[in-house]
Parts: structure tokens; C-alpha cells; sequence
């Protein structure tokens, strides 16, 4: 099964979403690898697994140019893989819109909700 898509992923969601994967499906994938872009970073996230082993890391060899397409190709290899989970499970780890913008008056629970604005925006690796 290979996903193919035009964007960024957000990292953490990712890692969580092949945590739980692996988990799962550990017995029947035998290998999955992959070439990222993750909101933020400058760097390709590349990873590669077999059953439970896992390695994956940004690359400074390997940055994405300023003419470069950012999109994510994946690939599972395996025994009795569902394309529809697989690719409903990735495509829930790309990167949407924010929820606030810079500017936006936020309530933020801080022990008891306090009233704020929001003054800067991060997504460096997310």
C-alpha cells in the first residue's frame, strides 16, 4: 500500500498514529518506509521500520528547496494490510489549518482560566 500527497504532516500525530500501528499490525507489516515533510522543519523526514523496529530522523542531507514540491510518499509492505486504514490513519496526521491567529483573545487554563491573546504562532517540527 503507498500514500501519496501535496503537504506536511504534523510530526507528533504521526509518531503516535505509528506507534499504535505497530501495535497492532506488527505480525503482518513487514516493512514500511517513507520520505516526509513536516510543518516546520526544513529537513525530509525519513524513516524506514520492519515489524516493530522502528528508525526515522531528519536528514541534513536531505532539505527541501525553496522549488521543491513539500509532499509525503509512504509505503507498507505487508500481509492482509487495509489501504483504507492506512491511508485514512496517515491523511489524519496532516498538517490543517490552525484554530487561532496571531492577535486572537484566547482563555487559557493556567490552574484557573485566564484571559490572553495570542502573540506568536509555533510549528517548528510541531
Amino acid at each position: 500500500v503507498s500514500v501519496r500527497f501535496e503537504g506536511e504532516l504534523n510530526h507528533q500525530e504521526l509518531r503516535m498514529w505509528l506507534s499504535e500501528l505497530m501495535q497492532n499490525t506488527a505480525k503482518d507489516l513487514f516493512r514500511y518506509k517513507g520520505v516526509l515533510a513536516v510543518k516546520g522543519m526544513p529537513e525530509k523526514f525519513v524513516f524506514q521500520g520492519v515489524h516493530m523496529l522502528f528508525n526515522g530522523s531528519f536528514d541534513e542531507r536531505f532539505r527541501w528547496r525553496d522549488d521543491e514540491v513539500r509532499e509525503c510518499r509512504l509505503v507498507f509492505i505487508g500481509r492482509n494490510l487495509d489501504r483504507e486504514v492506512l491511508e485514512r490513519g496517515v491523511m489524519g496526521c496532516k498538517v490543517g489549518a490552525l484554530r487561532f491567529s496571531v492577535g486572537d483573545v484566547v482563555e487559557a487554563n493556567c490552574e484557573e482560566w485566564q484571559a490572553g491573546t495570542v502573540l506568536k504562532l509555533w510549528d517548528e517540527g510541531n
